[in-house]
């Protein structure tokens, strides 16, 4: 009995089981059936940091099968015939993620701050097209970036990053909440939908990459009771920035920037020696911001919410006391601005809070009337932020790419500390 004639047999009798062949080849088809096609943005590299924004960039790219070998050829010109440079780095996986990818990264270092490098990767046929990235300046040259939270992978996400990549940002931090897949293997098609959205859209109008600075939130991790990595598999798996929620970039010689952690994988008060390090050490620069998910100022969520009353509670006598330029937040799917705060106050020099983490998601409702906030909306947008010497400027682009909602901070070095 040939397969057909066995399947038939067993569709109308039950009872009757394929022949051995028969059953050998239906396993095949099962094996094929549960095979991972690779996705199309396999083999196409995204930046992140794991060490001084001027002199060094990690490279990654995801692969289906380990790299004979995880490398990067890159130079100051992209008219060489032959690269002269090159950078080793390694291949990791997921442990337990079914599908096996493996995602390689390389970081080079000792690169020259401001200066645009072009790179290539190795894929299947050789090496790949050519890649650009910009360093950041270590000078007072003004710099660009972008920031915003709770992207998801959704058609708001892909409209606001058709609007931002024409701003150049130099970089772009996103606050957390990223592809909303909660640390779980089976929501993997969320960061599917991520990362899609995201290599169609990870290039400037000027031809260079935006390197990534990456928050947590709470729809990075699991209800595990393990390791960080293991609570935020995709987070610490995709996204080498030192091994860390709870880190610190200089960027330029005017911006400190401190990311934190609002109670995820580490509550707040566990991070206060380090947070007074971070703005001790920022002190004699002009601006000191901070970017976290849970907002000390929620625009929809309740003020005593108790991630919003931790983070008052630990952190903002530090914000105040090392007078913190911008607290970035986000999480409440809104867009807001505050008035200038210190000691949980209105105060004309303090600090500006902006957010609420709607770069993708469906917004939600505001609270009106809050006695700290000057503007709350339920605008999708990312901040544009231009730093220099002389001032900040912030302004709120929406999806069609519009200026909505802007504000400045003058500079503030702390002599004294």
């Amino acid at each position: 009995m040939n397969f057909a004639s066995d399947l038939k047999a067993h569709r109308h009798y039950g009872t009757r089981w394929p022949s051995q062949f028969s059953l050998t080849l239906l396993l095949g088809i099962v094996v094929c059936q549960v095979a991972f096609p690779a996705p199309e943005y396999f083999n196409k590299p995204y930046l992140t940091w794991q060490g001084d924004p001027s002199t060094t960039m990690t490279i990654n790219f995801q692969t289906a099968e380990a790299p004979d070998i995880v490398e990067a050829v890159y130079d100051v010109s992209a008219d060489a015939s032959e690269f002269q440079f090159r950078a080793e780095g390694v291949s990791r996986q997921i442990p337990g993620l079914p599908d096996g990818r493996y995602i390689n990264s390389v970081e080079l270092t000792g690169l020259t701050p401001g200066q645009v490098y072009y790179f290539k990767i190795p894929t299947a046929g050789g090496l790949s097209q050519i890649y650009a990235f910009r360093t950041v300046p270590a000078s007072d040259e003004p710099i660009r970036f972008a920031t915003g939270g709770d992207t998801l992978g959704t058609h708001i996400f892909r409209q606001l990053l058709e609007q931002l990549k024409e701003q150049n940002p130099l970089f772009l931090v996103i606050g957390g909440d990223l592809a909303y897949a909660d640390g779980d293997f089976e929501k993997i098609d969320r960061w599917e939908a991520w990362w899609d959205i995201w290599h169609d859209n990870d290039t400037t109008a000027e031809g260079r990459l935006i390197p990534l600075v990456l928050g947590i939130g709470n729809h990075e991790t699991n209800k595990l009771i393990d390791t960080k990595e293991k609570r935020a598999p995709f987070y610490f798996g995709f996204f080498p920035q030192g091994g860390e929620a709870v880190f610190s970039h200089q960027f330029g010689a005017n911006l400190g920037m401190i990311i934190l952690d609002t109670g995820h994988l580490r509550a707040h008060h566990t991070q206060n020696e380090f947070l007074e390090e971070q703005l001790k050490a920022y002190a004699s620069l002009p601006y000191r911001v901070a970017v976290y998910h849970v907002p000390l100022y929620p625009s929809h969520r309740d003020y005593e919410g108790s991630a919003s009353a931790a983070g008052r509670t630990h952190w903002l006598p530090l914000f105040d006391e090392y007078e913190l330029s911008v607290g970035f937040e986000n999480h409440d799917h809104t867009f807001k601005r505050t008035k200038r705060l210190r000691n949980n106050e209105v105060y004309p020099e303090g600090t500006l809070y902006v957010g609420d983490g709607n770069a993708g998601v469906m917004p939600r409702t505001v609270n009106e009337d809050l006695w700290y906030m000057e503007r709350v909306g339920r605008e999708s947008h990312f901040w544009i932020v231009d730093v220099s010497p002389e001032i900040m400027r912030l302004f709120a682009i929406d999806r069609e790419g519009n200026i909505f909602d802007e504000a400045t901070v003058e500079p503030n070095i702390l002599s004294d500390n």
